[in-house]
């Protein structure tokens, strides 16, 4: 059975994103095996001083790390070999001031390591997770998809970059506007399951 990753960032009570990713997952439980990282309570390791450090000495110098220097990377590497391991990837966000929270963007941060998820060579950087495929599903008060805040959706083309970068192709499912359009948000997060169950047929 093909394995998902749900990482999952949905703190705010009765959240409409955690609503688009529960019907997610009831929609495809006995199609895929599901492991659910729920980033508020498993939070990576922001890169500060001293991690950061070790990170690039061992990813980029190829310095061999002592046990006490390895257990600072611990956590970051676990979460690194659990995005490894699996075929699918749902990433599930609020957009927080245009662009992804920074737990969430913390993530990315972990599990992007040179010579694990990805490599340079002589064209550039090739990711190294190139049998993973990504879903994004996101929301907003505020409907980022017309102007003046489509040129400045930063979320989606972020996720998307980063993605990019390990080597994983993205879709996205949206539900903007919540708070612009609540007369219509439940029939939003219907049209939101149409293109759940669309995505859905196509990977399981």
């Amino acid at each position: 059975m093909k394995r998902t990753l749900i990482v999952n960032y949905t703190p705010r009570e009765n959240s409409n994103t955690k609503k688009m990713v529960d019907y997610f997952i009831e929609r495809n439980k006995d199609k895929t095996d599901i492991t659910i990282l729920d980033l508020v309570e498993e939070t990576p390791d922001l890169l500060l001083k001293e991690n950061l450090n070790l990170v690039v000495a061992r990813n980029f110098g190829g310095v061999e790390l002592n046990e006490e220097q390895q257990k600072l990377l611990d956590k970051n590497d676990q979460l690194t070999n659990q995005l490894l391991e699996t075929d699918y990837v749902v990433l599930v966000t609020p957009v927080y001031n245009y662009s992804l929270p920074a737990t969430v963007k913390a993530w990315f941060d972990a599990v992007i390591q040179a010579g694990r998820t990805f490599t340079s060579s002589e064209k550039g950087l090739v990711g190294l997770c190139e049998n993973t495929q990504a879903l994004m599903l996101t929301t907003s008060g505020s409907d980022f998809t017309i102007e003046p805040l489509k040129s400045v959706n930063f979320a989606t083309t972020l996720a998307s970059a980063c993605f990019r970068l390990l080597g994983i192709p993205t879709e996205a499912i949206t539900v903007f506007g919540t708070q612009q359009y609540a007369d219509k948000v439940e029939q939003l997060l219907e049209d939101s399951k149409d293109e759940i169950n669309v995505l859905s047929e196509k990977w399981y």
